[in-house]
């Protein structure tokens, strides 16, 4: 792409240098706040990584509002870039730069947003490069976590960046879009509310987790995930792995799916699929690493070769892609048992967000759903539960035990 067009496409995609606005109609995700005032700081690279669909171009955009509205940021001082794989050329970054930097910007800080930037090789190093020289620039990166896997480059950027994760809604985002909850819901309104909560968060297993499927009810949600899926596995996966086996990685990701909140082994998975231990595990491994699934580890096992060799439990980290891969609808959840792995699962993916590691616990008659620094959980999801017995497990831990019940997941 020559200089001429790509200013062109620069021009385009800031229309606020004309306008001096950016208009951001919609909800605020509850990372908002936090990630506007990473911008703020002095240094550091921010980063904003996860999976496709879930809004990180949007809050980029919201963001930049936020600058130009509240922090007063003359609105020729941010720049933002959205790439694509046909723009994966050599030095377009720097190019970008010059262009925004020597015929834009004006005096003071600047703030440089480049979204999807994962289709661009050794962007680090380029990136790397400009960070040393420019003191007034502030650079805020997104891109898919399925693309910035195994990422091409010689620089880590190892201490330079703050790393921020977009995933999907969680129950109270889902109802804020909705409109069913406001952002200060008190206890007293969420006590009146509970009807409403326990019909709403199985309609959220099924279908609330996309911010698109709230806000555009005309969309068809079946047709969007599975398209959705269709796009991570028959193109994101095949950008850095040409030489997975995609209906093998496919038929991984529907058994993954359909045993969540359940122990497993990449030996056992291997023998249902007929496959290769190791060529299962490195499948595994990738699915982690895109932010579809997380393997929970035992925290009964002292040696770390040990938890990695024996059992594990894994959990998916969007549910409305676990049940609509395997054809079920909000009737499947009717189960009980059915509904109370998919409690667990969601239970699971909260307090991964709050505390970054979550552990299970089995060893000889103990046992604990979840176990994290200093704390323990079970989870009771319409049963009765022998909570002496799991405080004993706790106390043994030298952790802090809670019961999570149906109704405080939904203060969660």
């Amino acid at each position: 792409m020559n200089l001429y067009n790509l200013e062109e496409l620069l021009i385009k995609q800031n229309p606020q240098w004309i306008s001096s606005k950016i208009e951001t109609i919609g909800f605020r995700r509850d990372i908002f706040d936090n990630f506007c005032q990473e911008t703020r700081k002095k240094r550091l690279i921010v980063t904003l990584s996860g999976p496709r669909r879930n809004g990180k171009t949007f809050l980029m955009k919201q963001v930049m509002a936020w600058l130009i509205r509240n922090k007063r940021v003359p609105s020729k001082n941010i720049c933002y870039f959205q790439f694509s794989g046909s723009l994966n050329e050599k030095d377009i970054i720097n190019a970008i730069l010059g262009l925004f930097l020597k015929k834009y910007a004006g005096q003071g800080k600047k703030y440089v947003f480049f979204d999807e930037i994962q289709y661009i090789d050794f962007w680090q190093d380029q990136i790397k490069y400009s960070y040393d020289l420019l003191d007034d620039v502030k650079f805020v990166v997104s891109g898919s976590t399925s693309l910035f896997y195994r990422q091409r480059s010689k620089e880590s950027l190892g201490g330079r960046i703050a790393k921020y994760k977009l995933g999907a809604l969680n129950f109270h985002e889902y109802l804020r879009f909705k409109n069913i909850e406001e952002p200060s819901e008190d206890r007293a309104k969420f006590i009146s509310n509970l009807p409403i909560y326990k019909t709403e968060f199985k309609k959220y297993l099924v279908y609330g987790q996309y911010p698109e499927l709230i806000t555009n009810p005309e969309l068809n949600p079946s047709k969007y995930i599975l398209d959705l899926s269709d796009q991570i596995i028959n193109f994101d996966i095949p950008y850095f792995s040409a030489k997975i086996n995609r209906q093998l990685f496919l038929s991984v990701v529907k058994t993954l799916f359909f045993d969540l909140a359940q122990e497993y082994s990449a030996n056992n998975l291997a023998k249902t699929l007929d496959a290769d231990r190791r060529e299962i595990a490195e499948y595994v491994k990738i699915l982690e690493e895109i932010a579809l699934f997380n393997v929970c580890y035992n925290a009964g096992f002292k040696s770390m070769r040990r938890k990695l060799s024996g059992t594990k439990k894994i959990y998916g980290l969007n549910l409305n892609l676990a049940l609509c891969l395997n054809g079920f609808d909000t009737s499947y959840l009717n189960d009980t048992r059915v509904f109370g792995r998919y409690f667990e699962n969601y239970v699971f993916m909260r307090l991964l967000e709050q505390y970054g590691k979550v552990d299970y616990y089995r060893i000889n008659n103990r046992e604990l759903d979840f176990v994290v620094e200093k704390a323990a959980f079970e989870i009771k999801s319409g049963v009765n539960t022998d909570e002496k017995k799991y405080q004993e497990s706790a106390l043994h831990l030298k952790k802090k035990f809670y019961l999570i019940s149906e109704e405080e997941v939904y203060l969660m």
